[in-house]
């Protein structure tokens, strides 16, 4: 046992240690605090240090778009207040073609619902490459653009989104686009039911669908969600797609009876306008979603994936004067059957001059691209500096001012090519 003297000689060597221990500790920490101070904006590209950062740490190297594996997920803000300290996530990446490309958008899962940069609180998130866009305006411009015709429409629904730099382990990805899952929060639909009057999300996949004969595998059930045993797709888009190919004009054009006692009129009137002005192509019978309320609420149809819109896709060009009438006669038989309407074709008249005297003119559209340019040119040069020698090799910076140039002018020369379509019609 310790005398008395023993213990009072013992006693300041241990606080000794316990002061060397705390010093080791904050050292630990100063130290780990100025690796990530370097790693962060001393060996990082050229970006502001203001610029949203997303930093993704996975053990797993290879992520794939079919299992979502475990990673921590940050984000590093100039703003205090959309900080996100790191916490648990899963993530995969996002689809089957963008799975093939070399610069890949991702699906994430944090493992609590965040407002992430002052979006809806959430816990599914998405991260979109927009590899073939060299512009990197384009699938926002889409997003924004839609979105503006809400205060007149409620059904023109999609992601907000914010453009942020993405880390994967320590590395520099890029500029992505952050933006909210489209799904029933999104949507704000009703619980679901176990038969045909549930609120419903329904995806048109990448295979070819008319509206005229219906396949299951060319649609998904995005809601109510299929592992819960609920299952009404094929019931509603029979009798949907029975209605639109086989009812007789002067039924399905009643006002009480018809087309739109099933679609909310506004939506099906902008939906076309939209994608005829944006040019949006491959498109018309595929990657759109039909979104209903629980009944007896009407759809609507939400338009998705802009990678070939607004006369570009990747390095080839559209002319701004094309038109896509015989496209979409073609491929959407719902459009077909309205086209040939005069009616329809006198109320997408009328809205389009009262959008282009209210709310998209030129100037209203050119300042919106204006901004994002403006907002990302900088970090899109650092982006394209990774991603596009590859393929375009030493014109790489070529082709993507290129890219920039064109969108700046095929806008205000669709526009007068609508104007004059319109007017005409």
């Amino acid at each position: 046992m310790l005398s008395s003297n023993n213990l009072r000689i013992f006693l300041p060597i241990n606080r000794k240690k316990n002061k060397l221990f705390v010093f080791l500790v904050i050292f630990s920490l100063i130290l780990s605090m100025l690796i990530t101070f370097t790693y962060y904006y001393l060996n990082s590209p050229n970006i502001p240090s203001d610029y949203p950062r997303i930093n993704i740490i996975s053990e797993k190297e290879d992520i794939n778009n079919e299992d979502y594996i475990e990673c921590t997920f940050e984000i590093i803000c100039a703003d205090d207040s959309k900080t996100i300290s790191p916490i648990k996530s899963k993530i995969k990446v996002r689809g089957s073609f963008n799975a093939q490309m070399p610069k890949k958008g991702y699906r994430l899962e944090l493992s609590k619902p965040l407002s992430l940069l002052g979006m809806r609180k959430d816990d599914d998130w998405q991260l979109f490459a927009m590899f073939m866009d060299l512009t990197n305006l384009r699938v926002k411009l889409s997003f924004d653009l839609w979105r503006s015709l809400e205060p007149s429409n409620p059904t023109t629904i999609l992601p907000d989104s914010k453009y942020v730099c993405l880390y994967m382990n320590g590395k520099f990805q890029g500029l992505y686009l952050l933006a909210e899952k489209n799904d029933r929060r999104l949507f704000g639909l009703d619980d679901a039911k176990n038969n045909i009057y549930s609120s419903l999300v329904l995806q048109a996949g990448s295979r070819f669908d008319d509206l005229k004969n219906y396949k299951s595998s060319d649609w998904e059930q995005d809601w109510p969600n299929e592992d819960e045993g609920i299952y009404i797709k094929d019931d509603i888009m029979t009798n949907l797609t029975d209605f639109i190919r086989n009812t007789p004009d002067e039924e399905f054009f009643n006002p009480l009876k018809g087309i739109y006692s099933k679609f909310h009129k506004q939506n099906i009137i902008d939906f076309y306008l939209f994608n005829f002005f944006i040019l949006h192509r491959d498109f018309w019978g595929q990657n759109y979603f039909l979104v209903r309320n629980t009944f007896p609420n009407l759809f609507y149809l939400v338009p998705w994936d802009f990678d070939p819109s607004f006369g570009q896709y990747l390095n080839r060009k559209y002319s701004s004067n094309e038109n896509p009438s015989d496209e979409i006669n073609r491929r959407n038989y719902l459009y077909n059957r309205l086209l040939n309407n005069e009616d329809f074709k006198t109320d997408a008249k009328n809205r389009w001059f009262q959008l282009r005297e209210e709310l998209w003119t030129e100037e209203f559209i050119i300042d919106m691209v204006t901004d994002m340019y403006e907002e990302i040119k900088d970090i899109s040069e650092l982006d394209s500096e990774i991603w596009y020698p590859w393929i375009f090799e030493e014109n790489w910076e070529e082709e993507v001012n290129e890219a920039v140039k064109y969108l700046f002018e095929w806008i205000p020369n669709r526009l007068n090519f609508c104007d004059d379509y319109f007017e005409n019609v």
